[in-house]
């Protein structure tokens, strides 16, 4: 159950509900706090309830809550946008194969001739990666698609043993953990 509850708070999803939420109180509050003003004694209490009585108002109610939400989502906006970088890239098109029009920080993009062929990642490689992020179906079918021999490698047996606790399966673990200290000796 602790796994569910560790996967379920790294989520990031439940951060931003819990952003959301947060805001939610955050403006409860701030009418809250306005309405508590109002039942102050004297001039401060008047100015209060006076500010209550206008952003209460229909019509206006709306447009106070529609400004509080834009200036929230400004504000998130530009506290993400200072936290994660720009994410602007250069797009300009550059006339002439010459690489001195371009930037210098940008002269690295030019090839030459025929970009380069990306590789193609080994079974290991992609059953590995799923497990990663979690996506056991597509593990469990690299696994499948490799041959006897490969599957019986301590680092595939590694692989497996970890799919295998990770999908709940003890006993098949047992039994991997036993094979695994077998190839060991």
């Amino acid at each position: 159950m602790s796994s569910k509850r560790a996967s379920i708070l790294s989520d990031p999803r439940t951060k931003q509900l819990f952003v959301g939420i947060a805001a939610i109180f955050l403006v409860c509050g701030i009418v809250g706090f306005i309405w508590w003003g109002g039942t102050l004694p004297g001039f401060v209490g008047e100015w209060f309830a006076m500010v209550l009585g206008i952003i209460t108002t229909p019509f206006l109610m709306e447009a106070s809550f529609i400004v509080l939400g834009l200036l929230i989502v400004v504000a998130l906006n530009y506290w993400r946008l200072h936290r994660d970088g720009d994410e602007l890239v250069y797009l300009d098109q550059v006339e002439g194969v010459g690489s001195d029009k371009l930037p210098v920080g940008e002269r690295w993009a030019i090839y030459g001739g025929q970009a380069p062929k990306g590789e193609s990642p080994s079974l290991l490689d992609q059953a590995e990666g799923a497990m990663e992020i979690g996506d056991h179906d597509a593990a469990i079918e690299a696994l499948a698609a490799m041959d006897d021999a490969e599957r019986e490698s301590p680092a595939v047996l590694k692989l497996r043993l970890t799919l295998a606790r990770a999908t709940g399966k003890d006993e098949l673990a047992k039994r991997l953990e036993a094979k695994l200290a077998e190839s060991a000796h």
